[in-house]
């Protein structure tokens, strides 16, 4: 077999320090955007670990609560946590915001036809708007089977 040798030589621009992207307001958008998904990391942690706790449970027939004291310890002493509970508003405000911002993009990236035979547009306000009608509505539907399961 023969080899070709290319005598190219890629650009790779110098990084002159690690606060590149605070010069530029939309880089920090960008970034501040991107390590929302740090804390929705560690929201998968917690369910992940409050399953996990779940699973540890020994459920019997006479529902005794020794059987189900690790997750309940999960709910009381780990989720009860101040330093918890304050961490779950920050990734719920975060969240928010990585859900509007990704709202806002979603009719730029995703093109909806308004019909097969024509190239004209759905206006962007009635994608947002279905997305934003989800949101509440997979809200209320989470809201309700929390408080109706009681």
């Amino acid at each position: 077999m023969s080899e070709v040798k290319s005598f190219r030589k890629p650009y790779n621009p110098p990084v002159k320090k690690m606060t590149w992207w605070l010069e530029n307001p939309f880089y920090i958008f960008y970034m501040v955007r991107e390590g929302t998904a740090v804390l929705a990391l560690f929201a998968v942690l917690e369910i992940l670990f409050g399953i996990f706790m779940l699973a540890l449970c020994e459920l019997t027939p006479n529902q005794s609560l020794t059987g189900v004291a690790p997750y309940v310890w999960y709910l009381q002493n780990f989720l009860g946590n101040p330093v918890i509970i304050a961490l779950n508003v920050i990734i719920l405000v975060s969240q928010l915001f990585h859900a509007v911002t990704w709202f806002a993009l979603m009719p730029k990236a995703v093109r909806v036809f308004m019909n097969k035979n024509s190239t004209e547009l759905l206006p962007e306000w009635v994608t947002k708007a279905a997305l934003y009608l989800g949101l509440v509505g997979a809200t209320v539907v989470i809201l309700a089977v929390a408080y109706l399961t009681k």
